[in-house]
C-alpha cells in the first residue's frame, strides 16, 4: 500500500472490454488501396496493347462524339470493353491524348466520368497544333472517361496504350532502370546514325542491357528531334505490321517528347514509323520495363491528378529544384519504384528541354520534357524517387521557364506487413469542454491483441460508468500503442500504425462527440507507432520513425499535407513529444539504445543532444515550470534512470538511478498538480503497478518503489500510462492499463488525510459484483462508497 503526503491512489472503475464490441462508425479511407505489396499482392500489373486501342476521335465520331469540343466543353467516351481494354478488372488506363484544329491556346483535363475535375491539365496545345501527351486515367464507375477543353474549339483524339489491372494476373510489374538514352539516331547510339526518313521505319533492340530479354514492354521517354514537318511516330513490336495509331505527335519545329509504352517482340525489338513529310531524329530513354510475371516488379496505384509543385516564377537556365513526391496523398515514403508525373514547362525562354531524375542520383544524358519558345508543353514521366523521396528538376532549356509538377500515380514495391503487437499500452486524454460545460470529456484508446483500435468515450469525467466503447477500426488491422491529440477546437484525434506500415488517423466529428470522421491514410510506411500532438501554432503534427531510422513529421496543414524527413539518426521506436515555450521537444531511442533529444520549432529542428545511456523502450518525460524537462528511461538491466535539464536547458552527463528495482516495461511519469512532486509508475515482472515519488519538490531524489494499487489480485499485462484530468474536485491524474484479459483498469489519484484501507472485489466476479468498494479517505468518518457496476460494452 502506498501513502504519501496528503494524497493516496484509489481504484475507481474497471473499464471492461471482454464482450464483443460495436462495429466501426465508418471505415472509409482517403485513397483507393493501401500500398503494401507488389503487383502480385494488390494488382497494378501493366498490360500493354501492341496496336493501341482507339477510344475517341471527334473528327470521325469514334467514341460517340462528332464535332469539336467547345470552350469549357466536356466529351465522355467508353473505355472499359473498348479497344482491347477489358470490361472489368481495370484500375487505370494509359491513354494518349491528341488535340488538333484548335482555335485557341488551351489545355485538356482527363478524369473519371461522373467526378468533378480539378485544375490539373494533361495536355497543353496552341492554336492549330496537333500535339500529344500520355496520361494515366481511372475510368468512372460507368466505365467512361471524361475530357474537358478549356479554351476555343478543338478536336480530341484518345488512344489506349495499355491498362493497369485491379486484380492479380494478366500482366507484369514495373522495374525502374537508368534514364540514360538507349537509342539516339543523331550519334548512332543503339541504332544507325541517320534520321528516319519521311514515311520510313526504324527497328531497334531495347533488351540486352538494362532491359532484360524477359521484358514484355518498356515505358520510355520517346523524343522526336530536329523536326521540320508536322506528323507523328507510330510504334509496334518488330514484325507486327504497320501502326494504325500514333504514339507521339509533333509539330514542325523543335523537339517533342513524352512517355510512350513500347511493346516488345520476342527478340526485344520495336519498330518506329515516321508518319510525316520530312526525316526526323529519334531518342529513346527508358524509365523502366514491364516484367513477364505478375509476381515480379512493382504494382501501380492510381491517384487523382494532383498538383505537387509550381515554381510560380520562372526558374533560370541551369537552375535546379528538388521536389518531394512521396509521403503525400496517402503515399508511402519508401519502397516506391516510380512516380507517374506530368511535368509542364510554361513560358519557355528558349527552345530545349528540362531533365528530371532521382535526387541524389546521376544526372541523365538526355532531357525528359521538351518545349518550343515561347510555348507551354507537358510530358508524362516516370521517376524513381531519390533521397528523402525527392526528384530533381534541372532547367537545361537555355532560357528561363516556369515548371509545374502534377502526380497521377505511383508504382510500389513490396513493404512488409506490420505484425500485431500484443498488450500494447493504452492511452487517454481529456478533450475540450462542449459549449456551456466547464469540464471536458475523456477519451481512452488502445489497440487490442487482434489489431482492433478501440476508443472509450467518457461523457462525465466524474462518472466512469459513463464510458462508451467503440471499435473504430472495423476489419482493418492496426498495431502498437495509438496516440491521442487534442485539436485547437477541443476535438480529439487518434493516430495509429496500420498493418501496411502507414499511419492512419480519425478525428471526432465535433467536440464531445461519440462519432468520428472517416479514416485518413497519411501514408508514411513507418516502422513503429506514431506520436500525434498539437504544435504551438495550432497545427496538428504526427512524428514517426521509418525502417531506415529516419525521423519524419506530418504537419496537417497546407493544400497537400505530407511527410517530411527531419533527420537520420538511426532511431527506433515511437517518439515522445513534450511541450516547450515555442515548439515541442522530441525524445527518441537510437538503435544502440541511447536517448537523444532535439527541439522542433516552426518546422525547424535544432541540433540533437545525445543523452547517452543504453536501454530499451519508450522514454517518459515530465515538463516543469520554465519548460525544463525530466526524462525517465528503462536501462538494459531493467532499472529506471532519470535526467533533468538545468535552468540553461542543459542535461547533465550522468543518469541518476531510481534504485535497484527492475521494471518489466517502460515508465510513465507525471508532475502531481497539488504536491508539485513527480510520480513515476512502471509494471513489475509479476504484473504489479509500482510507484516511486520524489521526496520533495525539485529534489530529483525519489523514494523506494512500492505497489501503487492496494489490490493484491490486480495484475497489469500492459505498461501503465498516466492521464492528467480535471474533474469537479480539481486537477488529478489516472493510472491506465489493461490486464491479461484485455480488460481496462483506471485508478484515480485521490486526496487523503490519514491512512486507510480499501476493499476490492474478485476481478472474475459476475457483472453484478464487478467493481470496487472503497472508503472515502478524505472523510474522517470513513464513509464507504457504493460499489460501481460497470457498463458492459455493447454487443
Amino acid at each position: 500500500m502506498f501513502t504519501e503526503g496528503t494524497y493516496r491512489m484509489r481504484p475507481v472503475r474497471l473499464l471492461t472490454v471482454l464482450m464483443l464490441l460495436v462495429a466501426a462508425l465508418g471505415v472509409a479511407v482517403s485513397r483507393p488501396s493501401p500500398a503494401a505489396a507488389d503487383a502480385a499482392g494488390l494488382g497494378g500489373d501493366y498490360v500493354p496493347l501492341p496496336s493501341g486501342g482507339a477510344l475517341l476521335d471527334t473528327r470521325t465520331g469514334l467514341g460517340g462524339r462528332t464535332g469539336v469540343v467547345g470552350a469549357g466543353g466536356v466529351v465522355t467516351f467508353p473505355v472499359l470493353g473498348v479497344g482491347g481494354v477489358p470490361s472489368s478488372g481495370v484500375s487505370a488506363v494509359l491513354i494518349r491524348l491528341v488535340t488538333t484544329d484548335g482555335t485557341g491556346n488551351t489545355y485538356l483535363r482527363a478524369y473519371p466520368d461522373g467526378t468533378t475535375p480539378n485544375g490539373v491539365s494533361m495536355l497543353n496545345s496552341f492554336v492549330g497544333e496537333q500535339v500529344s501527351n500520355t496520361a494515366v486515367v481511372q475510368p468512372g464507375s460507368n466505365g467512361r472517361i471524361a475530357v474537358r477543353n478549356d479554351v476555343g474549339n478543338v478536336h480530341v483524339i484518345a488512344t489506349a496504350q495499355g491498362y493497369f489491372r485491379s486484380t492479380v494476373g494478366g500482366g507484369g510489374g514495373f522495374v525502374p532502370v537508368s534514364q540514360n538514352k538507349l537509342v539516339d539516331t543523331r550519334d548512332g547510339t543503339g541504332t544507325t546514325k541517320a534520321k528516319i526518313p519521311a514515311n520510313g521505319t526504324r527497328t531497334v533492340t531495347l533488351t540486352g542491357g538494362v532491359v532484360p530479354a524477359t521484358a514484355t514492354a518498356v515505358l520510355a521517354n520517346v523524343a522526336a528531334v530536329n523536326v521540320t514537318a508536322p506528323g507523328w511516330l507510330g510504334v509496334m513490336p518488330a514484325g507486327a505490321g504497320n501502326p494504325a495509331n500514333s504514339a507521339l505527335n509533333f509539330e514542325e519545329t523543335g523537339h517533342h517528347s513524352h512517355l510512350v509504352s513500347l511493346p516488345l517482340s520476342s527478340a526485344g525489338q520495336v519498330t518506329f514509323t515516321n508518319r510525316s513529310g520530312a526525316a526526323v531524329d529519334l531518342i529513346v530513354a527508358p524509365y523502366g520495363y514491364v516484367t513477364d510475371s505478375p509476381t515480379q516488379g512493382a504494382g501501380f496505384r492510381h491517384l487523382a491528378a494532383t498538383r505537387l509543385y509550381d515554381s510560380g516564377s520562372a526558374i533560370a537556365n541551369g537552375g535546379v529544384v528538388d521536389v518531394q513526391v512521396t509521403g503525400k496523398l496517402g503515399m508511402p515514403t519508401r519502397a516506391i519504384a516510380g512516380v507517374a508525373l506530368n511535368v509542364t514547362v510554361a513560358g519557355a525562354g528558349a527552345t530545349g528541354g528540362i531533365k528530371v531524375w532521382p535526387t541524389g542520383g546521376a544526372e541523365p544524358n538526355v532531357g525528359q520534357v521538351h518545349v518550343r519558345k515561347p510555348y507551354t508543353a507537358a510530358g508524362l514521366v516516370i521517376v524513381k524517387p531519390g533521397t528523402d523521396g525527392q526528384i530533381r528538376i534541372k532547367n537545361t532549356l537555355g532560357g528561363s521557364a516556369r515548371i509545374i509538377v502534377d502526380i497521377q500515380g505511383y508504382f510500389t514495391d513490396p513493404i512488409p506487413a506490420v505484425p500485431v503487437q500484443s498488450y500494447a499500452a493504452s492511452v487517454g486524454v481529456q478533450a475540450g469542454p462542449v459549449a456551456g460545460a466547464s469540464l471536458g470529456m475523456v477519451e481512452y484508446a488502445y489497440t487490442d491483441n487482434i489489431g482492433r483500435v478501440l476508443v472509450g468515450h467518457q461523457t462525465d469525467v466524474d462518472n466512469f460508468g459513463s464510458v462508451q466503447w467503440t471499435v473504430l477500426s472495423g476489419n482493418e488491422a492496426f498495431s502498437g500503442r495509438p496516440s491521442l491529440g487534442v485539436l485547437g477546437d477541443g476535438r480529439v484525434q487518434v493516430a495509429a500504425h496500420y498493418s501496411d506500415s502507414d499511419v492512419w488517423a480519425r478525428t471526432q466529428t465535433a467536440v464531445g462527440s461519440a462519432t468520428w470522421s472517416a479514416w485518413a491514410d497519411f501514408g508514411g510506411s513507418m516502422a513503429a507507432a506514431p506520436a500525434v500532438t498539437r504544435l504551438p501554432s495550432g497545427t496538428m503534427a504526427v512524428f514517426a520513425v521509418d525502417a531506415d531510422g529516419k525521423l519524419w513529421v506530418y504537419q496537417q496543414t497546407g493544400t497537400i499535407p505530407g511527410w517530411r524527413t527531419l533527420t537520420d539518426q538511426d532511431f527506433v521506436g515511437t517518439p515522445v513529444v513534450a511541450a516547450t515555450r515555442t515548439g515541442v521537444r522530441l525524445f527518441l531511442r537510437t538503435a544502440s539504445g541511447t536517448v537523444t533529444t532535439a527541439e522542433y520549432v516552426d518546422g525547424t529542428l535544432s541540433a540533437w543532444t545525445d543523452l547517452g545511456g543504453t536501454g530499451t523502450g519508450t522514454p517518459a518525460v515530465v515538463v516543469y515550470p520554465g519548460y525544463r524537462a525530466r526524462v525517465f528511461v528503462q536501462s538494459l538491466d531493467g532499472t529506471i534512470m532519470t535526467k533533468y535539464q538545468d535552468a540553461a536547458g542543459t542535461f547533465p552527463s550522468e543518469w541518476t538511478s531510481l534504485g535497484s528495482y527492475v521494471s518489466a516495461g517502460a515508465p510513465a511519469a507525471v508532475l502531481d498538480p497539488v504536491l508539485g512532486r513527480t510520480a513515476v509508475v512502471t509494471r513489475s515482472p509479476s504484473g504489479s503497478v509500482m510507484l516511486a515519488w520524489e521526496t520533495a519538490q525539485g529534489t530529483g531524489v525519489f523514494t523506494g518503489w512500492s505497489a501503487a494499487i492496494p489490490d493484491l489480485f490486480e495484475s497489469a499485462a500492459t505498461d501503465p500510462t498516466i492521464v492528467p484530468v480535471t474533474n469537479s474536485a480539481g486537477q488529478t491524474w489516472l493510472i491506465l492499463f489493461r490486464n491479461a484479459n484485455n480488460a481496462s483498469r483506471v485508478y484515480e489519484r485521490q486526496p487523503v488525510t490519514a491512512l486507510a484501507a480499501a476493499a476490492g472485489r474478485d476481478l472474475s466476479a459476475p457483472a453484478a459484483l464487478a467493481g470496487l468498494a472503497r472508503l472515502d479517505l478524505a472523510s474522517i468518518a470513513g464513509r464507504v462508497f457504493a460499489a460501481h457496476t460497470l457498463p458492459a460494452p455493447p454487443v
